[in-house]
């Protein structure tokens, strides 16, 4: 069963946000670790953040390699008529811009995972 153009959402908060901030955390702390570094989540949550900002800041995003479902459905949906009345008079380069632009905002966001996980973290009781 395939969700007709007009059932799909924009991509929102979601368990695959949070997935890819948690592995981008363990990434760096176990990282650390093995070099002999040991840091608390808090400190690498803060040292993860800001070397995540640093890469977006100079033009880099941090997407799957494998697409989403959502990023596939995005794909498919870049290119439908009610949104691109000029698809037929574009080039073959722009419409897989178009693609890929599609594909990159929809995939997962480690900013919302962030925010989702530090939300988590402060409601859990001590």
């Amino acid at each position: 069963m395939t969700k007709k153009t007009s059932e799909i959402r924009p991509p929102g908060a979601s368990q695959a946000d949070i997935d890819t901030w948690r592995i981008l955390k363990k990434a760096l702390r176990t990282g650390l670790s093995d070099r002999g570094f040991a840091i608390e989540p808090e400190e690498a949550s803060l040292i993860a953040r800001f070397m995540l900002e640093q890469i977006e800041t100079s033009g880099l995003r941090v997407v799957p390699v494998k697409p989403t479902t959502e990023m596939q459905q995005a794909i498919r949906h870049a290119l439908d008529q009610g949104k691109r009345m000029s698809v037929a008079w574009v080039k073959p380069r722009t419409k897989q811009r178009w693609r890929y632009q599609a594909a990159v905002e929809a995939a997962p966001d480690w900013r919302r995972g962030y925010l989702l996980d530090r939300d988590a973290g402060d409601r859990r009781p001590e």
